[in-house]
């Protein structure tokens, strides 16, 4: 079963900007491929071109929908990824298809609300989430 990560904005960055640092970090500490799941096309394709842009010294290997990319952004959870995962959506991803699981939770009330449900629902599956403060 996975482990879960919650990172919980407390300042003024936004889910993309602390998503683009994760992948990095990703990459650079050579980790299990990293799959960044999406609800919808705008949002993936929005977030595909940040990665392009976000350092300007580093280029972050990524590609949509290859499972052969150190990261993987998808609308999907492909059967056959095996990694690590940086849930964009809403809804909670199964603990048993990754090694890790993260979930960015931004600083507005909408985000925290949804975030606890998301929280609450991991532990119903007996995961204790950790927290992290950003």
């Amino acid at each position: 079963m996975a482990d879960v990560g919650f990172y919980l904005i407390q300042s003024q960055i936004l889910q993309v900007d602390l998503a683009c640092r994760i992948c990095r970090k990703s990459i650079q500490t050579a980790q299990q491929p990293l799959l960044v799941k999406f609800d919808d096309l705008d949002a993936l394709q929005q977030f595909d071109a940040l990665l392009w842009q976000f350092d300007p010294a580093s280029f972050v290997a990524h590609d949509i929908d290859s499972l052969h990319s150190p990261i993987c952004l998808s609308l999907t959870l492909p059967e056959q990824f095996k990694g690590d995962c940086l849930n964009l959506g809403q809804a909670i991803i199964d603990p048993q298809r990754f090694g890790r699981v993260l979930e960015i939770i931004e600083n507005t009330d909408a985000a925290k609300a949804a975030g606890r449900e998301r929280f609450k629902a991991y532990r119903a599956l007996g995961i204790e989430p950790v927290t992290y403060q950003v």
